[in-house]
């Protein structure tokens, strides 16, 4: 059954604990999500939002 047949949503949700507030990320072909989805995450409206870090670009 696909995730269409199923309800399912091809998303990743988060929860920032900091501040309570639930975000929904879409997943993208390969199971991966965009590093730019995550600037949407902000504790204040003026911050400039969650980034990822990964030093070595390794998985």
């Amino acid at each position: 059954m696909s995730d269409e047949q199923s309800g399912a949503k091809n998303t990743l949700s988060i929860r920032d604990n900091r501040t309570g507030r639930d975000y929904e990320v879409e997943i993208h072909e390969g199971d991966v999500i965009r590093a730019m989805d995550l600037r949407q995450i902000k504790v204040d409206e003026g911050d400039f939002g969650m980034m990822s870090y990964d030093p070595a670009f390794v998985n």
